[in-house]
């Protein structure tokens, strides 16, 4: 079944490629990231899911939330990075990545954290005590997390990749690792699916305060960024946004 994901993936990719691209060309991407964007029952939703299927809409576009694909976020960003009208969401915007992806947004404020189990009791107050012996960091391989911490000169040995966020957050819990660099409020919900008590955690030093975007292909018409871009704006306006947001943080 995966294989076969992957095909029509590629499939649609190569698509929309080779033709004069529209909104309903776009390739549609995003990882499992809740509360932001993840799947339930096979279906895609979340924040940033419901308020870009709201704004495809809006701008004449027959994409759903099927229409979305839900894959491991490295391969996702690296299918981005190379390949015409990809939107993959949602993505930190950080100076490394500015040039390589055209953006809507911001969606929503993100911390990128560094966050531990209370009871270990590490406190950080330079990122270079994260290459002291035997320290382990669990970040989302190709996540701002990661890249955040390699602009800092934190040795691999240190770095723990993992494909998604849930991952992290088990380790986390089991203590397998001594910190995750990844979004605090990701980091809570994922906790909390796994019967912890986010309480029990806290974050211990912040490595970037931003937001998520949708991050486009550089090959992607500035024409449908710009229609994007206007139909986000208008939700934000409107209050439409706020009301997506608090349906699913209540």
């Amino acid at each position: 079944m995966k294989k076969i994901i992957a095909v029509c993936l590629l499939s649609a990719v190569f698509c929309s490629s080779v033709a004069a691209a529209g909104l309903d060309d776009l390739v549609l991407i995003t990882e499992e990231y809740p509360p932001f964007n993840f799947s339930l029952d096979g279906v895609r939703q979340g924040i940033a899911t419901d308020a870009l299927i709201e704004m495809l809409a809006a701008a004449g576009s027959l994409k759903s939330h099927k229409d979305v694909a839900s894959i491991p976020w490295a391969r996702g960003y690296q299918i981005a990075l190379r390949t015409p009208n990809v939107l993959l969401y949602s993505m930190t915007r950080t100076e490394a990545r500015e040039k390589l992806f055209k953006w809507v947004g911001p969606i929503v404020p993100a911390d990128i954290v560094l966050l531990e189990k209370k009871s270990r009791r590490l406190k950080i107050s330079d990122l270079q005590q994260l290459n002291e012996p035997n320290m382990r960091i669990g970040v989302v391989l190709d996540d701002v997390g990661e890249q955040l911490l390699k602009e800092h000169q934190i040795s691999d040995k240190h770095i723990f990749p993992l494909n998604k966020g849930i991952y992290l957050a088990k380790m986390l819990k089991e203590d397998r690792i001594d910190l995750a660099a990844y979004d605090q409020l990701v980091l809570f919900w994922q906790l909390k699916q796994l019967g912890e008590n986010p309480k029990d955690y806290a974050p211990v030093y912040t490595l970037d305060e931003s937001g998520y975007y949708y991050a486009l292909s550089l090959g992607t018409s500035d024409r449908l960024v710009e229609k994007l871009q206007k139909e986000l704006d208008r939700i934000k306006a409107t209050g439409r946004l706020d009301a997506i947001i608090k349906s699913y943080l209540q």
